[in-house]
């Protein structure tokens, strides 16, 4: 089989809906599966796509495995060539899967690629998720070509080349099964959010690249299993991004590096309650609370990773929250001058 498609669901019956008819409204090629993951959703929305949908291969599990954990029990079942990963609040183009495929074919250094996504409301507008290919800085900040932080910049094909990057999005990626395998899949300990920046970041260490392919498009809500600005978004962000930074990064720098990040994260803090984000204020306590009683883990897990020795080149070697709020860059081809 070419490809198998694997959409994470967790309740919203009308997303689901409309992705899978979407989907199926533009997709021209005949080797595929879609493979529906439920994490122990409450409502019917999967019995009623199953319905709607009949040739939907359908797994269940009783509790909410995240998405990575969703991700990985629909991997582990899939049969194709290429997997893409695909969130449940998403929309379609024609042939947005077909220049996927055929980018990974034409290109065997290439890992993984993911779409141009665009806002499904403002469809002129990047989406905050995706844009057109994430980045990260030495502290394991991310951002997007399209997306600094909040300031989301308008599609005026600026970022229309085939360009080399260091994260897809988990909105909707394209990943070649075999190299998934090799990577021992996502990792867990994510949850939601990061884990598809942790598995791109191993997936170079091994040599290959990922990629954005402009030519296909699709376009994404977001935020609708997880809802923006709650403690748990900020939370599980705060979090995600000091494991990525403790498992990942080569080189501490002598220690001084995470001296800096705690320091970035103190000014966050104070940003918070200047700005009256009193759910951001309490994730960024809560999740160094978490680090602190997990340290064990955390060591473990980084002397597990043997793939962290590897220096990346697409690593932004300076602070892009420094560059943001102190020397107010917002896009994207401010940062890479």
């Amino acid at each position: 089989m070419k490809l198998s498609i694997i959409i994470p669901h967790h309740n919203g019956e009308e997303l689901l809906h409309n992705c899978l008819q979407s989907l199926l409204n533009h997709i021209s090629i005949q080797d595929f599966e879609i493979i529906v993951v439920d994490n122990g959703s409450t409502d019917n929305s999967v019995v009623k796509a199953k319905e709607k949908f009949p040739s939907i291969n359908l797994l269940t599990s009783k509790t909410n495995l995240g998405y990575s954990g969703g991700c990985n029990f629909g991997a582990k079942n899939a049969k194709g060539e290429y997997i893409i990963f695909l969130n449940n609040d998403t929309l379609h183009t024609k042939n947005w899967i077909e220049e996927l495929i055929s980018f990974l074919d034409k290109n065997p250094q290439a890992g993984a690629a993911q779409p141009k996504i665009l806002n499904a409301v403002k469809r002129d507008t990047f989406d905050y998720a995706g844009g057109a290919g994430g980045y990260i800085d030495k502290y394991c900040f991310p951002f997007v070509r399209g997306r600094i932080f909040n300031s989301l910049e308008k599609d005026s094909k600026q970022y229309d080349d085939i360009k080399k990057i260091f994260w897809a999005s988990g909105a909707a990626f394209i990943i070649r099964s075999e190299l998934l395998q090799q990577l021992n899949y996502f990792d867990n300990i994510y949850f939601a959010y990061m884990e598809e920046i942790d598995l791109c970041w191993r997936l170079q260490a091994l040599g290959l690249s990922v990629w954005n392919v402009p030519t296909s498009i699709i376009y994404h809500y977001g935020k609708q299993t997880i809802k923006e600005n709650t403690f748990k978004s900020h939370y599980l962000n705060h979090r995600n991004s000091w494991i990525l930074f403790l498992k990942n990064s080569a080189t501490f720098e002598k220690g001084l590096l995470i001296i800096k990040r705690f320091i970035l994260d103190i000014m966050a803090a104070v940003y918070s309650i200047l700005t009256l984000d009193i759910n951001r204020f309490f994730a960024i306590f809560a999740s160094q609370l978490w680090l602190a009683c997990n340290l064990i883990t955390l060591i473990n897990i980084r002397l597990g990773n043997h793939l962290r020795h590897h220096r990346l080149d697409l690593i932004y070697q300076r602070s892009i929250a420094i560059d943001y709020f102190f020397k107010r860059k917002k896009i994207f081809n401010q940062i890479f001058e």
